[in-house]
């Protein structure tokens, strides 16, 4: 038979064409009865610009549409359209399992009160039960009636009996114990297998034909999917329970007037009617009804129960509310917006979920507080838990999205009040990256100066002593904020130490149609990430530095001060950055006495390996112009043999840099102070290659990949980037003036200073032996020291300590253990690739990955990157790759060298004479600088949770 729009057909898709029209008769008479509305005159969904917004905690995109939802105390059960269980971290959002569950749609999930066992309905006529610590199925429980699609199904824990509504009106029970207790005789046929009266009957020529499912398995076949298959006993079995669909049913008990101990079973149906039955005797005299409510004209959809208040939602857009304790209806709240799909109710709110996808939400008074859309479809399933003391909402719809969104009904205490909660992390992150703080854009100065003063409110409501810096007139202004030491030292019972740690909050621009997800400003959780511009360069790591030490700070376990110094030009050149530093040090603020500096600004070599940096290359970028005292001319007119061009002249001076291979920089005595490779660091780069071998089976070849990591972090290179003239000119034009622009990566022991006074002593020399009559200007336009780190020093030393506590698989606590060839092992978006091939790594293939889309009905914004990855200065090639699992997966940080440069590390350790060390939140595919930026949200709270014991030890 087939169903309502709220559930899916019983058969599978190749009787449910047969099925149609010999159920739609039954399908329109359903509906004929309860709605008080013809089909015309029932209210439309609004328009999408009409739908009153708010934002969610986060939102996943799963694999179609969201039948039901069921939450134990770290994990999400979603039933899904096609048969399917995922579970998903309620932590990180992430993908934990997927489990094929049944042979049509999961119409209800359910847990029972311990939480060890997890019950699922589908409409394949099937009761399954799993264990929520494996996602094992344990038992599947058939009827040996034809009951339909089940809707809805609970499980009592007194009399360990599961109870379960379907679509033929009936009610049947089932013993099922949490602990092992005795059950019923196996069966040796399934549903499957027995004769149905019209889909099996036979059809010409007296034949019977065996009809498959989608996937090909034949329906007269038992599953096997593993646990025991139990028949229910005939007399466990109330027929005619209710005149149409059993669509929601619960369990009460503390009621007064049916004993305050006993636990009553209440349901809902398509017949507007809700039951209240005793479940005591089951046994002897089955399910005795105790009362009933009438709602002539609706169906009952979804029930709720609080105190001594039912609350039903109903198909003609209204709520009832009962008390029961005296059998009365005591109001009826107008939702409107279609059917009333879903009621939900926590300490001080109700909330309502529709069929045109709204949310709304009354207080204890009955009156209405809040609406908005969660979908963009139909709301099919709503469940609630609390993290942090805060009520949360999860909806599920069939537009194939989860939202998470914040259910309170009263407003938040003070942000240092609920330091630690991380929804309060990203509630923050939302604001400060909707700051558009671009410092070369002259309309964001504005942007640029309030996301500084919503910085400075943030750390003097944790309790900083905080001060603004002007660099020089017309840049950001810089923070400075000092947090000081609970306590001393516990290692050294002295003066507690002292970290900087060094930030920057203004980014890269971006435009809005550039990124899939719409607006880059405005921060869009999804599927277990965090997309929007700075979200990772490197707005979220300054946040999580700031609420781990906010965190010590509430707990008076901050062990060491630590000061903060966030800068809004970075990607602008920190103009005036040095000389406001040079300034600070006499300040009170600041000082001279710092013992270590910190930066949270770079990222992993994959997705997959923690890291810590400890080197960077240094960069001298340079622009050579040669120019004439002669206007253009034309070649054909004036051009001579012995006649020095411009262009010419650089191109002559560009080649003389390089040498003739045109990988050899040629000028004098370069290559002087770089290090030799020695047999240790040799063996560090082997060691790398071998940790990331394991889940990464593109490398090919090991050797061809340490070298290459070599030549990127280890060794200099000089880059052309561009050569240019002043203007567009013909093919047979002589430019009076070129340019070209190129930088120089250094490495440790070369300095900057002298290689940028040797690169213009160079040039000066070649250009002075080509006689020209041409003028040659070399501009040195910034440069930046090496760097390299002590990865033996006390800050390294608590960095790698702490990343192992938190990354560590060991460690997680969760204790479960779910189907490892269902985990999902790689990005759960599609990620983006380097321009670099796998080439580089020994393969000549190159790297690609694809995006799952979803299969609902309904559209819902999905940020797919494309599928190259633009160059970015430390992008990496193994970006998203990688097959690791739990078992695999290196348990210590990799310590990593970079190619690329950022200026202020270097400095800031020679200004302070400290020593300095990077650690990497981000992943290889965090997109910075590019459109789609993104953060994974279990990097975000890990890196929060690394800096707070390192912080809490120091």
């Amino acid at each position: 038979m087939a169903t309502t729009d709220l559930t899916r057909p019983s058969r599978s898709s190749t009787a449910s064409s047969v099925s149609d029209s010999a159920s739609q008769g039954i399908r329109q008479k359903e509906s004929s009865h309860h709605v008080n509305k013809p089909e015309e005159m029932r209210e439309s969904p609004p328009p999408p610009e009409s739908r009153p917004s708010k934002s969610p905690i986060h939102r996943i995109n799963a694999p179609g549409s969201v039948q039901a939802l069921a939450v134990d105390d770290d994990v999400l059960f979603a039933g899904l359209q096609g048969g399917n269980i995922t579970a998903w971290s309620l932590e990180t959002y992430e993908l934990l399992a997927t489990v094929p569950a049944h042979k049509e749609s999961v119409l209800n999930l359910s847990l029972c009160e311990d939480r060890s066992l997890l019950f699922s309905t589908g409409a394949d006529s099937v009761v399954n039960v799993w264990s929520t610590q494996t996602l094992q199925r344990l038992y599947s429980l058939y009827s040996p009636f034809e009951i339909g699609d089940i809707f809805c199904v609970v499980h009592s824990t007194p009399k360990q009996t599961l109870f379960w509504g379907a679509q033929n009106a009936s009610i049947q029970w089932h013993r099922i114990s949490t602990d092992a207790s005795s059950m019923s005789p196996t069966l040796t046929f399934a549903p499957g297998s027995r004769k149905h009266r019209f889909f099996d009957s036979l059809g010409p020529g007296g034949t019977s034909n065996v009809i498959s499912d989608e996937e090909g398995f034949s329906t007269t076949s038992l599953d096997n999917q593993g646990g025991r298959v139990l028949t229910v006993p005939n007399h466990n079995y109330l027929p005619y329970a209710h005149k149409s669909y059993i669509y929601c049913m619960l369990l009460v008990k503390g009621l007064l007037n049916y004993g305050r101990c006993e636990e009553v079973l209440v349901t809902g149906a398509g017949d507007g009617t809700i039951k209240i039955w005793s479940i005591d005797s089951l046994s002897t005299d089955g399910l005795v009804q105790l009362t009933k409510f009438k709602n002539t004209g609706s169906n009952v959809l979804s029930l709720s129960f609080r105190g001594s208040f039912l609350y039903a939602g109903l198909s003609d857009g209204t709520a009832n509310v009962y008390n029961l304790a005296s059998n009365q209806l005591v109001q009826r709240l107008s939702i409107g917006h279609g059917d009333i799909s879903q009621i939900s109710v926590n300490s001080d709110s109700i909330l309502c979920g529709t069929s045109h996808g709204r949310i709304k939400r009354y207080n204890d008074h009955f009156m209405e507080t809040e609406c908005w859309a969660a979908a963009d479809g139909k709301i099919l399933a709503m469940s609630q838990t609390k993290t942090s003391g805060h009520d949360i909402l999860i909806t599920g719809g069939n537009d194939g999205s989860i939202s998470f969104w914040d259910a309170d009904g009263h407003s938040h205490t003070s942000i240092a009040s609920s330091v630690r909660s991380n929804d309060e992390l990203v509630n923050a992150l939302r604001e400060f990256v909707s700051f558009r703080t671009v410092a070369s854009n002259p309309t964001c100065v504005r942007d640029c100066h309030d996301a500084i003063t919503f910085l400075r409110k943030q750390c003097n409501a944790f309790g900083a002593t905080t001060d603004l810096v002007s660099p020089q007139e017309g840049v950001n202004p810089i923070l400075v904020a000092k947090f000081t030491a609970s306590r001393p030292s516990s290692s050294t019972k002295t003066k507690p130490k002292t970290v900087l740690f060094y930030g920057h909050y203004d980014v890269v621009d971006a435009e809005v149609g550039s990124w899939t997800g719409g607006d880059p400003f405005s921060l869009q959780p999804l599927n277990g990430y965090l997309y929007g511009r700075g979200v990772t360069d490197n707005k979220g790591p300054i946040l999580a530095a700031i609420y781990a030490v906010a965190d010590l700070v509430q707990q008076d376990t901050l062990s060491c001060n630590v000061t903060f110094l966030l800068e809004g030009d970075e990607e602008a050149g920190s103009r005036g950055f040095r000389d406001a530093v040079g300034r600070m040090k006499s300040s009170s603020i600041v000082g001279d006495d710092v013992d270590f500096i910190l930066l949270s600004n770079s990222y992993w070599l994959d997705d997959h390996i923690p890291c810590l940096t400890f080197g960077m290359r240094g960069v001298i970028h340079a622009t050579v112009t040669v120019s004439s005292n002669r206007p253009d001319l034309h070649s054909g007119m004036d051009g001579k043999s012995v006649q020095h061009e411009p262009l010419k002249d650089l191109t002559v001076l560009l080649a003389s840099l390089i040498g003739s291979t045109g990988t050899k920089i040629t000028i004098p005595n370069f290559y002087d102070s770089v290090d030799e490779l020695s047999d240790l660091e040799f063996r560090s780069y082997t060691n790398i290659t071998s940790s990331l071998l394991q889940g990464h089976p593109e490398i090919k070849n090991e050797r061809s990949f340490s070298q290459s990591l070599m030549q990127r972090w280890r060794y200099p290179n000089l880059t052309i980037h561009q050569i240019e003239v002043p203007e567009t000119k013909t093919a047979v034009t002589i430019s009076g003036l070129a340019n070209a622009t190129l930088s120089i990566r250094i490495v440790p022991s070369q300095t900057a200073e002298r290689i940028a006074t040797g690169l213009t002593e160079y040039l000066e020399d070649q250009f002075a032996k080509l006689q020209s009559s041409n003028r040659l200007k070399v501009e040195i336009t910034s440069k930046a020291d090496p760097w390299l780190g002590d990865v033996n020093s006390e800050l390294y030393h608590s960095l790698k300590e702490a990343v192992v506590e938190v990354w560590n698989p060991a460690t997680d606590s969760s204790h479960r253990s779910f189907p490892s060839d269902n985990r999902n092992t790689t990005s759960s978006s599609t990620a983006a690739t380097s321009n670099d091939t796998i080439s580089d790594l020994g393969s000549t293939t190159t790297a690609a990955t694809s995006g799952s889309t979803s299969t609902s009905s309904s559209s819902t914004t999905t940020i797919q990157p494309g599928s190259q990855r633009s160059s970015h200065r430390r992008a990496s090639s193994l970006a998203s790759a990688g097959t690791f699992t739990s078992t695999n997966l290196p348990r210590q940080p990799l310590f990593i060298r970079e190619g690329g440069s950022i200026p202020a590390i270097s400095f800031l350790e020679g200004e302070f004479d400290a020593p300095a060390a990077m650690f990497p939140m981000g992943q290889a595919s965090d997109n910075a600088h590019l459109d789609n930026e993104r953060m994974r949200v279990e990097n975000l709270w890990k890196g929060r949770d690394v800096l707070k014991r390192v912080f809490s030890r120091l």
